[in-house]
Order: structure tokens, then sequence, then C-alpha cells
């Protein structure tokens, strides 16, 4: 072959390495965002199930239960609560200390200023005044998101439960409300996961591997998804509770080539409070 012909030849196939790269990088970046959506519908599920079920705890009758629906929900519950509650306290705190600073300012300017001079000084007090505010609302921001992120944390360790039980022994809610958020959620998720094996599957087709966690249900989604359809129909559909998903891990993913595909296959807040 002349030189330049394999040269020409040479460099066809660099780029089509390169070509072929870029789309692994970008399937393994997809797939990461799933697992970032997943995990991120969990969490809103954990919202929407604490508003719900949180008040319902009230009743002294939450504590003496027995059945299976009350049983999975205390545990996580009690240790949202108590670090919600807290923040809760805390929060009313800020709140009244926010009011009172505002009616403070409000009350500290009783005639306009008819002077240059007098404006100038009120300009500067009411400055303060406003930085104090400032400092107040931060706080209650972050005493915000604190609150959120505990509702979240107990919405990724409820749907693991109420899913490893439904896998394992076909257990769904009781409870009307808990079992839409639930159906909803788990729909969702796994419509997700639908979606990240597809590109798994793509990603295997030209040479990637896939590295799950060992907590990664990702290939036991179709057997999962058969199951929940299953029992929803036996058990009437509708009701219960849902608006997060289901745990997941997300997986690592190499470049190096698969040996074979069998061998490459492995998966501002709301202010409702008690």
């Amino acid at each position: 072959m002349p030189l330049w012909d394999s040269i020409k030849a040479k460099a066809a196939q660099a780029g089509d390495a390169t070509k072929l790269a870029a789309h692994k990088t970008k399937l393994r970046t997809d797939m990461m965002m799933i697992d970032r959506e997943i995990t991120n519908r969990q969490r809103a599920f954990g919202v929407s199930m604490y508003d719900h079920v949180s008040p319902l705890s009230q009743s002294s009758d939450f504590y003496a239960a027995t059945d299976d629906l009350t049983n999975i929900l205390r545990p996580p519950l009690i240790n949202a609560q108590k670090e919600i509650q807290a923040l809760a306290a805390k929060r009313v705190q800020l709140k009244e200390s926010l009011a009172a600073a505002e009616a403070k300012r409000a009350g500290a300017f009783p005639e306009k200023a008819d002077t240059v001079g007098k404006k100038v000084m009120n300009f500067g007090k009411a400055g303060v005044m406003h930085s104090g505010e400032t400092k107040i609302k931060a706080e209650l921001a972050i005493v915000d998101r604190q609150i959120k992120s505990h509702k979240q944390k107990f919405g990724l360790e409820l749907y693991g439960t109420l899913a490893e039980a439904e896998d394992t022994r076909g257990y769904l809610p009781s409870d009307r409300q808990v079992r839409s958020i639930y159906d909803q959620t788990r729909q969702d998720i796994q419509a997700m996961q639908a979606k990240k094996k597809l590109k798994e599957e793509e990603l295997i087709s030209i040479g990637g591997t896939i590295h799950h966690d060992n907590n990664d249900t990702t290939g036991n989604d179709n057997q999962q998804q058969q199951q929940h359809q299953l029992h929803h129909q036996q058990q009437g559909g509708g009701g219960g509770y849902s608006d997060n998903a289901g745990p997941t891990t997300t997986g690592g993913y190499s470049d190096v080539p698969a040996a074979s595909p069998s061998n490459a296959h492995d998966g501002e807040m709301e202010d409702m409070l008690l």
C-alpha cells in the first residue's frame, strides 16, 4: 500500500476509535444521570410520604399497632421525627425573631425624613436593620434545607424496605394513600431503570464493560417489574403512598473492552411542619 494511503487508513481508524470512545463516555454519563434521577425520585418520595404519615403518627395507636405497614413505617419515621421536630422548634424561634425585627424596622421611622441629613441617617439605620433580617432569613433557609434533607433520607430508607417486602414476599401497603404514593414511585423508577438497561446493553454491544455494586438491582428490573404488576393486579391496584423511588446505587463503568457479552453485564422548601 502506498505510503499516503497507509497514512490515510490509519487516520481513519484513529478517527473511528475516537468516535467510539466518545460514544462510550456519553453512554456512561447518561447512566450516571439516570442513577441520579432515581435517587432524586426516592428523595421526593420521602418528602411526600413524611408529610402524609407524620400527622397520623400523633395517635397513641401508632406506637401500639403491630400490623405490617406500621412496623415498616415506624422505625424510619421515628428517627426522622426526632431530627425534624428539633429543627421545627428552631424554625419557630427564627420566624418569631424575623417578625419582631420587621416590626421594629417598621416602627423605627414613624415620620418621613424631611432633610438630607435625616434621610442619610435613616438610610444607614435601615441598612443595619435589613442586615439583621437577612441573617435570620439565611438561617431559616438552612433549617428548611435540613428539614427537607431528613425527609428525603426517610424516603430513601422507606422505599428500600417497601420494595424489598414486595419483591421477597409480595407485600403491598394496606393503606390506600400510602399504596398510591408507593405504586407511582415504583412505576417511575422502573421506567428509569429500563431506560438505563437499554444504555447498558448498547455499551456492551460496542465493547464497553459495566461493573455494578453489590447492591445494584438493575439486573433484576424485568423480574421486579413483572412481580410488581402481578401484585398490583391481584390486590386491586391503586391506593397508597408514592413520590419517590427505590434503592439504587451508581455503578462504575470502565473502558476495558468486554471479553464477551455474557461476562460484560454484571448493574424551597415546604413550610408544612408538625
